[in-house]
């Protein structure tokens, strides 16, 4: 799956983008530097064309055609009750690598405490949230299994491996099955907001429209609203109409960043007839054949005398 990462882009943003420019550089043909970059910087401002549908998703998703057509959530309520409470056991476990680590360091017992005062009080909420009778009875089970190895280990005031080991396979099934729910929900969310939007485009424009996922870098692959436009836009649309934007939060940022993939775009079909080409490093192909070179893999090399 092809993604559009900071670190796939900024490989070459040394060389063609102008927010570098303070870098110092040789004084010699420094003029003609600054001048072709500053013509890049105008044709990236073009490059997202007026017309261009964008789905621009962060915790909401925006449609984006040369202005904002509109902006709908798409993580109900039942979404973050399932992820708050998997939450817990990651917590649990974390506090508790931290005791194995530095067991004389009182902090992590605190945060054990605090966690099962939490415990406590998930508890007293379950009834409040929306869950299914299923659903219901999954997070009673973790809080209850919370609630019985952490009670042991503040009795104990230490933990081992093997009992960390335990309780965190015993959650395992139970934190998947969450997960299974919260990204069911949240697909039809956000598959409805899509819908919604797409309402207000013309025949035809959902058919080129790009989609621009920001998000953490920890998402990595199977991100679920880079998946979910990757088959709504069909085959061949990863990485190409569908751009993951690792460590992106904000609009502008995210937008910049999508000009200058698309302006780069164009540049490499019209220099080197692959689409792709400035989203790697531009010396890469001389760089790994001098690397080959230098560590003998390109085998024996011919007497040059």
């Amino acid at each position: 799956m092809r993604r559009i990462t900071l670190r796939t882009i900024s490989i070459f943003f040394a060389l063609i983008l102008p927010a570098f420019a303070q870098e110092p550089a040789p004084s010699l043909f420094n003029d003609l530097n600054v001048a072709a970059r500053e013509s890049y910087a105008a044709a990236r401002s073009l490059a997202l064309k007026s017309d261009q549908p964008v789905f621009l998703v962060t915790d909401t998703v925006t449609l984006i055609r040369g202005e904002d057509l509109g902006s709908l959530p798409y993580s109900p309520p039942l979404y973050h009750y399932l992820k708050s409470l998997s939450h817990l056991p990651l917590g649990v476990f974390s506090a508790s690598v931290g005791l194995l680590e530095n067991p004389t360091d009182q902090r992590w017992i605190e945060r054990l405490r605090m966690l099962l005062k939490q415990v406590n009080s998930a508890e007293a909420d379950l009834g409040s949230a929306s869950f299914t009778e299923i659903q219901k009875a999954r997070q009673q089970n973790i809080l209850s299994l919370s609630r019985t190895y952490l009670e042991e280990i503040l009795m104990r005031e230490n933990t081992d491996s093997a009992t960390v080991t335990l309780y965190s396979r015993t959650l395992a099934p139970l934190l998947l099955a969450n997960a299974a729910d919260a990204a069911n929900v949240q697909i039809e969310a956000l598959d409805q907001a899509v819908h919604a939007l797409s309402q207000k485009l013309k025949p035809g424009e959902f058919e080129k429209a790009i989609a621009v996922i920001t998000g953490p870098k920890t998402a990595r692959e199977g991100n679920l609203q880079f998946q979910y436009f990757v088959y709504a836009f069909g085959p061949g649309s990863a990485g190409a109409r569908v751009l993951y934007m690792e460590s992106i939060f904000d609009r502008e940022t995210a937008l910049g960043v999508l000009r200058t993939v698309l302006n780069d775009r164009k540049a490499s079909q019209a220099f080197f007839g692959e689409t792709y080409r400035l989203e790697r490093d531009l010396m890469a192909d001389g760089a790994t054949v001098e690397l080959m070179r230098r560590f003998g893999r390109l085998g024996p090399q011919p007497n040059k005398e």
